[in-house]
């Protein structure tokens, strides 16, 4: 088993990465994203995706989504940098084994599971599912990291 401790979480993640999303009843969204780090703070970094949805006639990115990862003792916090939640926390990562994290988060009434599972030095992937009155699907997203 791959193990990493929260204090290297943040080195981890500092990179470009290929992405690989499945969400159910929507299909495959493939796509790239990068950490690198937050000008005003050295335990966080700045997250961004650049996805291409499916059904698109273009091959190139159409759907793009920023986050900001703030390191903590035990693992992390994620707030979302752009659009009307800008600032607001998103979810809170905290480590239950040396490679999977874990966070449950309430939104109204829509409860989200998400985990991170450390897989390799250049390997990851988040898993969320999310249940409510009126949602009910699963998204599972592979990170592949670019080696210069």
């Amino acid at each position: 088993m791959y193990a990493i401790e929260a204090k290297d979480v943040l080195r981890y993640f500092l990179g470009d990465w290929k992405v690989q999303r499945t969400i159910s009843g929507f299909g495959e969204i493939p796509g790239e994203a990068c950490f690198h780090r937050h000008a005003d703070n050295e335990q966080w970094l700045d997250y961004q995706e650049a996805m291409v949805l499916p059904n698109s006639d273009q091959q190139k990115p159409n759907a793009f989504r920023r986050y900001s990862y703030r390191m903590t003792a035990s693992g992390f916090d994620i707030f979302f940098s752009d659009g009307a939640t800008k600032g607001d926390l998103f979810l809170s990562f905290a480590f239950t084994q040396a490679s999977t994290l874990t966070s449950h988060h309430l939104c109204i009434k829509d409860h989200y599971d998400a985990t991170f599972e450390f897989l390799s030095d250049t390997e990851f992937q988040l898993s969320f599912s999310v249940v409510g009155p009126k949602k009910d699907y699963a998204i599972q997203t592979r990170f592949t990291k670019l080696l210069a």
